[in-house]
């Protein structure tokens, strides 16, 4: 037969392990407990992502260097001024494609490799 001191000792880690399950947590009256320090923790402020922004830059800048490489200087040459004829769009997209110098060294490097 069982006890009512093991009965309630039962009922109470229900309690406890329904309450945990729904995320809650049992702290000590007075004691520095997590939801102290969730309170005080200063709050993250989102940054902006400097990372993606290089690692998009980094792949446009091996994009134009991978082209420049395979069609050759003097094809690309003369398809970025064909952009530049263009409407405003193609000029912006001349002006973002043009040949700069880590552009043709990457190239260099890329074609020495490849070819």
């Amino acid at each position: 037969m069982r006890n009512s001191v093991h009965s309630d000792f039962e009922r109470r880690l229900a309690r406890i392990d329904r309450i945990h399950a729904a995320g809650g947590a049992f702290e000590a009256t007075g004691a520095l407990g997590r939801a102290y320090f969730d309170s005080h923790r200063p709050k993250g402020r989102r940054r902006f992502p400097w990372r993606a922004v290089a690692m998009v830059l980094l792949g446009m800048l091996l994009f134009k260097a991978a082209i420049l490489a395979q069609i050759g200087p003097e094809t690309y040459a003369h398809r970025v001024e064909t952009l530049a004829a263009g409407t405003t769009v193609e000029r912006v997209g001349s002006w973002v494609l043009r040949a700069d110098a880590p552009t043709q060294f990457i190239a260099a490097q890329l074609h020495a490799i490849l070819y």
